[in-house]
């Protein structure tokens, strides 16, 4: 980002983070209830019928070192969305 106009430099950021969708996009399970998944975040979606399933994941990833940071419940009444990241 070589230019210092705050509006190229948002458009900049913008355009970087399109172009790597396609590097993020195969691991993300929009319907699972591990949705994405990498060495650094996590991110499990509590679906209606799937409560074992996600105490298995969530199990799985509090194990595995990740903690969680934040969880997501509005808007969703399904269930909700629980963000971690591995410390």
């Amino acid at each position: 980002m070589t230019n210092h106009n705050p509006e190229q430099i948002k458009k900049e950021r913008y355009e970087n983070l399109k172009e790597r969708i396609n590097e993020f996009k195969p691991t993300w399970d929009k319907n699972g209830v591990i949705q994405y998944r990498t060495e650094r975040i996590a991110i499990l979606h509590r679906v209606t019928g799937s409560q074992v399933e996600f105490i298995i994941a969530f199990d799985d990833l509090t194990r595995d070192g990740y903690r969680l940071m934040a969880i997501d419940e509005e808007g969703d009444s399904s269930g909700g969305y629980f963000y971690f990241q591995k410390i």
